[in-house]
Order: C-alpha cells, then sequence, then structure tokens
C-alpha cells in the first residue's frame, strides 16, 4: 500500500493541502512555452516522484524528491509543512531534530 493511502496518513494530507498529479515525463515543451520555465522550475532533473509542497502565494516551501519511505517519515513532513517549520530550516534537518 502506498504511504499516502494509509489512513493516518491520507487524513492529515486531505485535511492541509490540495493535492494534484502531474506526469511530465513525455511532455515535450518549446523553450518559448511557458511552461516550460514551470516545469524547469518545481523538476529541474525530472526526478519522479517529486511532491512539491507551495504556499498561498505559491512559493515553494517544501520538496520530497525520493518518495516517502513511511507513514512516520509522511507524517513528519505533513508537520515540518503545516507547522511551517521551512521557515526555520530544511526538512532534513527538521527530521533530524525529531529523531534526537
Amino acid at each position: 500500500m502506498s504511504v499516502l493511502r494509509k489512513p493516518e496518513v491520507s487524513a492529515k494530507y486531505i485535511k492541509h493541502y490540495v493535492g494534484a498529479h502531474a506526469d511530465f515525463s513525455e511532455l515535450e515543451l518549446d523553450d518559448k512555452d511557458p511552461l516550460h520555465d514551470m516545469i524547469k522550475r518545481h523538476n529541474p532533473k525530472k526526478w519522479r516522484p517529486v511532491m512539491v509542497f507551495l504556499d498561498a502565494q505559491g512559493k515553494e516551501v517544501a520538496r520530497m524528491t525520493a518518495g516517502l519511505k513511511s507513514a512516520e517519515e509522511a507524517l513528519l513532513l505533513d508537520r515540518f509543512v503545516s507547522e511551517k517549520h521551512y521557515q526555520t530550516g530544511d526538512f532534513a534537518a527538521f527530521r533530524k531534530a525529531q529523531k534526537s
């Protein structure tokens, strides 16, 4: 079962976020296409999967490029974003501090 489909995770993510799925793997864009800049900004190396969290102004506040390994990690990422810990550091530092 996908980590995001676990009930304890999906309940938090549904409450805090609006989700959107996009697959750009086969999308061919001209450099002049405005979508090209958006895709390059949010997923420059075409990593999959990638989760990008944006604030209300559309500014990126967190990114997960390797996928979530566990429900605990997904819930920690939720706390990092929903409690705005991104204002004081990155997710890796936050995760390490929580394990201490």
